[in-house]
């Protein structure tokens, strides 16, 4: 036989002791921070619905961070009924600003 043929056949001859394979360490589960309940989940992930009041006049419900408002009423009152209602649905909170602007109330 030829010379480069033997060699290959010695290797693969290996001795019987390294027959078995190396045991890798089992990974354990990472542990992550527990979870909080549903209900906070939602409200940083839907944001909160501010009633505010409308530069052109009477009061606007936005959620938070948007450009455009959502609908625009008379009163605060027809306002904030309006924001509960589509807050509740949403999973989040409401928030109510006087007409300065200054947070009066979180619900």
């Amino acid at each position: 036989m030829l010379g480069f043929l033997k060699k290959k056949e010695k290797k693969d001859q290996a001795p019987a002791e390294k027959a078995e394979p190396e045991q890798k360490p089992e990974k354990k589960p990472v542990k992550t921070k527990e979870s909080k309940p549903k209900e906070e989940q939602k409200d940083k992930s839907n944001g909160a619905y501010f009633v505010s009041p409308h530069p052109d006049g009477g009061w606007q419900v936005k959620k938070a961070n948007a450009q455009k408002a959502l609908k625009r009423f008379d009163t605060k009152a027809e306002a904030e009924k309006y924001a509960k209602q589509v807050a509740k649905n949403q999973g989040s909170n409401m928030v109510r600003q006087k007409k300065d602007g200054k947070i009066q109330k979180k619900h």
